[in-house]
């Protein structure tokens, strides 16, 4: 690869970066939130430390060339931390109290997805441009996007309930439709499983569980206020 810059092929790369980090966003977002408030800042820094991480692998794989071992790593490493994710957005919804052992399980989720995004970035932004900057460019760049996307769903679940389930559903979404676009691939394209579509989904998702959650913390509200008059 070269380092010859296209302000076209850069302006594609960030794009498609965006595009990339938005779908992840909701899996890392529900995984952070699981369990109790205090241990939210836990998942950021494994989150942020992964990230770290996976920005330095990524740019040695684009400079070095190699493939294959770190490739098969990063994907492995992309399927459990997103199993890790989905576990922690169906907890965020069956687990009325806080638990510490669900926030161990949405740590490990945000560490394993943060180290591996970087590398299953490279692939996507190689088929974009034949020149180094560009993707180091987008992978930088999707690292950023994803910790200022997360931190902001994080800070509005931390205000209600109801989108607090929401982004569980959005999470469990993505989890699903991001780990079958890393399996396969060429399947999924054919599918028409794109990231444009993945991210569609995962946002249909997010809305149809704010409404959910709106309606269980009405019913909830509702018998809180029964029970002093029942008693």
């Amino acid at each position: 690869m070269s380092f010859d810059l296209d302000p076209l092929e850069l302006l594609v790369a960030a794009l498609t970066a965006l595009l990339l980090a938005l779908s992840l966003a909701f899996p890392l977002a529900a995984a952070a939130i699981v369990g109790p408030r205090k241990d939210w800042n836990r998942a950021g820094l494994a989150m942020g430390l992964g990230l770290l991480l996976g920005v330095i692998g990524a740019g040695a794989v684009v400079v070095t060339g190699a493939d294959g071992a770190p490739a098969t790593a990063s994907l492995l490493g992309l399927l459990l931390g997103l199993a890790c994710a989905f576990v922690a957005a169906v907890l965020v919804v069956a687990l009325e109290d806080d638990t510490g052992w669900a926030a161990a399980i949405g740590v490990v989720g945000c560490l394993l997805i943060g180290l591996a995004a970087p590398l299953q970035a490279v692939p996507v932004l190689e088929a974009l441009s034949s020149s180094m900057l560009p993707v180091l460019a987008g992978t930088v760049l999707e690292a950023v996007a994803l910790v200022l996307v997360v931190a902001f769903l994080v800070a509005g679940s931390a205000r209600a309930r109801a989108l607090q389930i929401g982004i569980s559903f959005a999470g469990a979404a993505g989890a699903v439709l991001v780990g079958a676009g890393a399996v396969g691939p060429g399947a999924a394209a054919a599918a028409g499983l794109t990231p444009r579509t993945t991210l569609i989904g995962v946002l249909v998702a997010l809305v149809i569980g704010s409404l959910v959650g709106g309606v269980l913390e009405t019913v909830r509200a509702r018998r809180r206020s029964r029970r002093p008059v029942d008693g």
